[in-house]
């Protein structure tokens, strides 16, 4: 596997725990031209009354902005949203509310909640094609005190996520490159040698 980032020496980490919370994981369409705005926002706003294992409180429509979190779903502890704000549609999950465990149990439930509701859009959409690209993710942790975007966070992060990315792409070569830019969030962009589906990336996390 590779890194964007070269792990720093261990004098420069940190000997405490991180609290990694807020974490969000965004999957991208095949065909971003495959569901709008308008149709996410319908579906999002089927969910609410019918959702049983989370409060989903309301939906709102941001696709007058280009790249934005077009359609948003709201709920009680986390949001779900299509976005646009890198410039590629996709699902993005943000966790809002702290979690127990350790980071890779933390990692592992965003993956597999990102996963079931991209599994849950695909199905809801019908015929319409809709598809998601496994095998790429992006993963963002809002949270500048407890995660700034530097090399520290990143050899804090690294050991448990390689872990959840064995285990999601069922041993694939992984790729991780971070967002050096200091102004932005922690972000990594995670890719996997090969072609995967939301169904089997499910399955490998079961």
């Amino acid at each position: 596997r590779g890194s964007g980032d070269r792990r720093p020496s261990a004098p420069e980490m940190s000997a405490e725990p991180m609290d990694l919370q807020r974490i969000n994981v965004k999957f991208y369409l095949r065909d971003g031209e495959a569901i709008s705005p308008e149709e996410a926002f319908r579906i999002f706003n089927s969910w609410i009354p019918t959702t049983a294992d989370e409060i989903l409180v309301d939906v709102a429509d941001y696709s007058h902005i280009a790249e934005a979190q077009q359609a948003l779903l709201v709920g009680h502890d986390a949001n779900y949203c299509l976005d646009t704000t890198d410039g590629r549609k996709g699902l993005m999950y943000s966790r809002k509310r702290p979690v127990d465990g350790s980071i890779a149990e933390r990692l592992r439930d965003a993956f597999a909640t990102t996963l079931k509701t991209c599994a849950r859009l695909e199905r809801d959409a019908g015929g319409d094609g809709i598809r998601f690209r496994g095998e790429e993710a992006l993963l963002i942790v809002n949270d500048r005190l407890n995660a700034p975007n530097d090399e520290e966070t990143l050899a804090a992060i690294e050991p448990e996520l390689d872990t959840v990315l064995r285990e999601l792409f069922g041993g694939a070569e992984t790729e991780v490159e971070r967002n050096g830019d200091a102004k932005q969030l922690f972000s990594l962009q995670l890719r996997a040698r090969g072609e995967f589906d939301i169904d089997t990336l499910m399955e490998n996390l079961s």
